[in-house]
């Protein structure tokens, strides 16, 4: 396993940051009294350009919505592979118009995001041992992603989680979109097999994806 050279890789892709560094709008009726009532959310929703979330392509790597993650206002989206030949890292750009949808933030203004949760069943690392995403430096359109397994684990094959993005309540339909895509094979090698299958989608407000209602208890 060659570690230099996916350091260097790594490190290229996002100058002198260190790499190992570590939308849904709710609209609720009230009701008064006991029982129950309805309570309307509009859900902003992301449409995969991937053809079945469930079901990705071999050697592939898009994007789908984490229903767990994603809260009244902010929506979240996994990034995810399927690899069929083992993975060591990612080094990776997502693209998306400022003038319609932000990056969630944290309270201290770091970007707001989430590593892949462990299977219950599963002890030890976490699955990715340097993981990070930024900004690039002066602008707002360009989400920088680097993962790596860390020195002495195991590369990984199969559907692999790698991060969770997140971002506000777009105003309006807008794309997000691969770029400068990498995924390195254990000597530290990019892996050429996934070059045409880097499947991003579309955030849509909630206006567009209709509303649903769910019950609850009102409270005198």
């Amino acid at each position: 396993m060659n570690v230099p050279i996916l350091n260097k890789c790594l490190s290229r892709k996002i100058g002198v940051i260190a790499w190992a560094v570590c939308v849904s709008l709710v609209t609720t009726s009230c009701g008064s009294g006991s029982g129950t009532t309805e309570t309307r959310v509009t859900q902003a929703g992301f449409s995969p350009n991937v053809p079945n979330c469930s079901s990705p392509p071999s050697n592939s790597v898009y994007l789908c919505r984490n229903e767990g993650k994603s809260t009244g206002d902010m929506i979240a989206i996994d990034v995810r592979l399927n690899a069929d030949s083992p993975v060591f890292g990612a080094a990776f750009d997502v693209t998306l118009d400022p003038s319609v949808v932000k990056v969630a933030r944290k309270e201290d203004q770091s970007i707001d995001f989430s590593p892949p949760d462990l299977p219950l069943v599963q002890e030890g690392p976490p699955i990715w041992k340097h993981l990070f995403v930024t900004l690039k430096e002066g602008q707002e359109d360009t989400l920088i992603i680097g993962a790596s397994r860390g020195r002495g684990t195991e590369p990984l094959t199969g559907i692999i989680p790698l991060v969770t993005l997140k971002f506000k309540t777009p105003s309006g339909k807008t794309p997000l979109s691969f770029s400068n895509n990498s995924l390195i094979n254990p000597a530290g090698q990019p892996m050429e097999l996934f070059k045409d299958q880097w499947y991003g989608g579309y955030l849509v407000p909630g206006s567009e994806k209709g509303d649903r209602f769910i019950l609850q208890e009102n409270v005198k």
